[in-house]
């Protein structure tokens, strides 16, 4: 299952993965580990091999020898005994071949070690020719107890007897240099396969070293530098700098596409806050010919909507207000020759409309009065909803940095288990080569320098976790800045809402000023009744209605002059 992750984490990011580079380096020192480890036992068996080929060639050498001197012993004691008759050469051959027993002994040795037939076929022609002589040492032991010293001196030195000895003496040195040749090249070809595995050991602990090294190496140089430049990027980011520099490239490494999701996110929201800042600049110089077709991602599309069905909005009602205006303007034209018309017959009522336009007049300030509320309320609205675009920025932002700290925190964690599970090998390494050292005694002696290098360079991979675990704390700091930018989002929030409720009161405010309005509305249609009821004809309002018919056209031509100044 793990290689299998491996291996679509490698397909997913591309053969620049520094999962997948770590990996493969992290695999090179693991067969470095288990090759070395190999080897090292080669060492170890064939020491203990070369070893164990040495005492048994001294001990077969001891036995050779004691055999030997068994046999000299028995020879040299009954040829003094065949010359001098001295009893106690008989009792030094009776000795011998009883209670030392020297050659019995080195027989048996001799049998618990591995010698080919070839020298078995050797001793046992001694023994034979040893054996051949016993008869010959029985008679002449007689002939000295009988008296007979020549007849003695003539079985123990006559030429049978020699002969035998020097046979006996030949085979022995012959079998001896034999089994000595054989075990010593026996014996260097263990030497010579130990040095072989000795060199290949510390060779592959340079290439381990070297992959240890290198592995250090990359992850200072490929994923802590990378990973503390884009926390500082982010931070960058989480002040609104969107056009601080990033020291890194692009590429299909993990941290390439962080650089590529940063660099992307940079220019995008640029352009967002760019054109935003145009199309408010050209809407507040009456220009609704504006369209918003930058590329918005996720969230962003709703302000990318707001802003197409707020210009739609006020394309309609600008529209609906020229047309408006424009019928107006045609009707005021009619409307005053009427009343110029009128104000021929009619002037005796002046002073009942004098009242009537002073009482215009007070609405006609309460209206503007109230114009001016609107507008004051039309800007704390603008400025609330610049507040919101601010804190929807703040939070978006927020929450790509989260996202981005999150993926380097897994990364870390994949990478402090990489290093972790080296250190633990090669220390493991470090204490078996240690203990397998102490067991080989003084000829493991120089191992024991290499196992010290190994729990060296443990430790420096366990500085390697160190640092990274340093990233961690770098990382935990940028979570900090994330909430504090969290906090700011809020506050302006906060600034939104006592906007909002500022709105609220002085769009109550002109609710009431509209009801006091309508009740002086009431009043005029009062006195109007009055002056119907007074009047008898159509010269009620003859000169004021044509005066305010006059000014009427003229506001007229004023607000279609400012529509012509918008463009929908």
């Amino acid at each position: 299952m793990e290689g299998a992750n491996e291996s679509v984490t490698q397909n997913t990011l591309g053969e620049n993965s520094q999962v997948a580079r770590l990996g493969k380096i992290t695999k090179r020192t693991k067969l470095s580990l288990i090759i070395g480890a190999v080897l090292l036992f080669f060492v170890f068996i064939s020491g203990a091999s070369y070893v164990a080929n040495t005492y048994e060639q001294l001990e077969i050498t001891m036995y050779l020898n004691q055999y030997r001197i068994g046999s000299k012993t028995l020879t040299a004691a009954v040829q003094s005994y065949a010359v001098t008759g001295d009893i106690q050469y008989y009792d030094a051959y009776m000795k011998e071949l009883n209670e030392d027993k020297n050659r019995d002994i080195a027989w048996a040795g001799l049998e618990k070690n591995s010698l080919k037939d070839e020298e078995w076929a050797n001793l046992n022609e001694i023994a034979d020719l040893s054996n051949g002589l016993v008869p010959l040492e029985e008679e002449a032991m007689a002939a000295v107890a009988a008296g007979d010293t020549q007849s003695a001196m003539d079985f123990v030195f006559g030429s049978e007897y020699g002969t035998a000895i020097q046979r006996i003496n030949e085979l022995t040195d012959t079998t001896i240099n034999k089994i000595l040749a054989r075990l010593e090249a026996k014996k260097s070809g263990f030497l010579a396969f130990m040095i072989i595995c000795a060199a290949a050991f510390v060779a592959g602990f340079v290439w381990l070293a070297m992959s240890s090294f290198k592995a250090i190496a990359f992850s200072r140089k490929e994923l802590l530098t990378p990973i503390i430049k884009v926390s500082e990027q982010m931070k960058e980011l989480a002040d609104g700098n969107l056009h601080a520099q990033l020291d890194l490239e692009a590429d299909d490494s993990e941290v390439g596409s962080m650089v590529k999701a940063i660099e992307f996110m940079k220019d995008n929201l640029a352009g967002i806050i760019e054109e935003i800042s145009f199309v408010l600049e050209q809407m507040g110089q009456g220009n609704y010919r504006v369209d918003v077709g930058h590329n918005y991602v996720g969230e962003y599309v709703q302000i990318k909507e707001s802003l197409n069905k707020i210009i739609e909005e006020m394309k309609n009602t600008v529209a609906t207000i020229t047309s408006v205006s424009n019928d107006i303007d045609a009707g005021s034209g009619q409307l005053a020759s009427a009343a110029e018309d009128l104000a021929n017959a009619c002037t005796s009522q002046a002073g009942e409309v004098s009242d009537l336009m002073l009482l215009l007049g007070e609405l006609s300030e309460a209206i503007e009065y109230d114009e001016k509320e609107a507008e004051e309320a039309v800007k704390i609205s603008n400025l609330s909803s610049s507040t919101l675009v601010a804190s929807s920025q703040k939070m978006d932002e927020l929450k790509v940095a989260m996202d981005e700290i999150n993926d380097c925190s897994k990364q870390i964690i994949g990478v402090i288990s990489a290093i972790a599970d080296i250190g633990d090998e090669i220390d493991m390494l470090s204490l078996n080569a240690s203990i397998e050292s102490a067991r080989a005694g003084e000829a493991g002696r120089g191992f024991a320098v290499v196992a010290e290098q190994v729990k060296k360079l443990a430790e420096a991979s366990q500085s390697a976790v160190g640092e990274t675990s340093d990233l961690i704390r770098r990382t935990v700091d940028a979570v900090d800045v994330g909430e504090r930018i969290a906090a700011e989002a809020a506050v302006n929030m906060e600034e939104m809402l006592m906007g909002a409720e500022e709105t609220t009161g002085r769009i109550n405010g002109i609710v009431d000023k509209l009801k006091s309005e309508l009740e002086s509305i009431s009043q005029i249609n009062e006195g109007i009744g009055n002056m119907a009821g007074i009047v008898d004809n159509n010269s009620a309002t003859s000169e004021e209605t044509a005066a305010i018919s006059e000014e009427q056209k003229q506001q007229v031509e004023a607000l279609v002059e400012l529509m012509s100044g918008f463009r929908v």
